[in-house]
């Protein structure tokens, strides 16, 4: 029985620090936002009840560990050379950089847009685009 050596690429630089842009573009305003609700500091809804509010931060919480979980599959898949996970997280950047038209936006969203900005640059530099179509040709 003959064995096959299929040569499976390394991921470039460029990919594994897109990879890194994108979870820290999702931790920092997770972090951020979760010490600023669990303070005090920041009611999810003014002039509401004390209990409604414990349940939208409480909403607001999971929220956020869903979003990071997400974010953390979505890296792994681009770390192993998914097209479409290089091409949902861009939709995910322009998504947040569209939030920050909103009332919600702070220093930390900043952040977050810069630095899932840096991801999606990151990913589509001629090296990551290389690896993505090596890794495709290679399946």
């Amino acid at each position: 029985m003959a064995t096959l050596n299929v040569h499976t690429p390394s991921a470039p630089s460029s990919i594994n620090f897109s990879v890194l842009a994108y979870l820290a573009s999702a931790v920092i305003p997770t972090v951020w936002g979760t010490i600023q609700l669990l303070s005090g500091s920041q009611s999810p809804m003014p002039d509401v009840g004390p209990e409604l509010n414990d349940l939208l931060v409480n909403i607001a919480l999971g929220t956020s560990v869903v979003t990071l979980l997400i974010y953390g599959w979505l890296s792994l898949k681009l770390r192993t050379g998914r097209n479409w996970a290089r091409i949902v997280l861009t939709v995910f950047a322009v998504l947040n950089a569209l939030a920050l038209f909103g009332p919600a936006a702070d220093a930390a969203s900043y952040v977050g847009v810069a630095l899932s900005t840096v991801g999606v640059v990151l990913s589509f530099l001629p090296d990551s685009n290389r690896y993505v179509v090596d890794v495709k040709a290679s399946r």
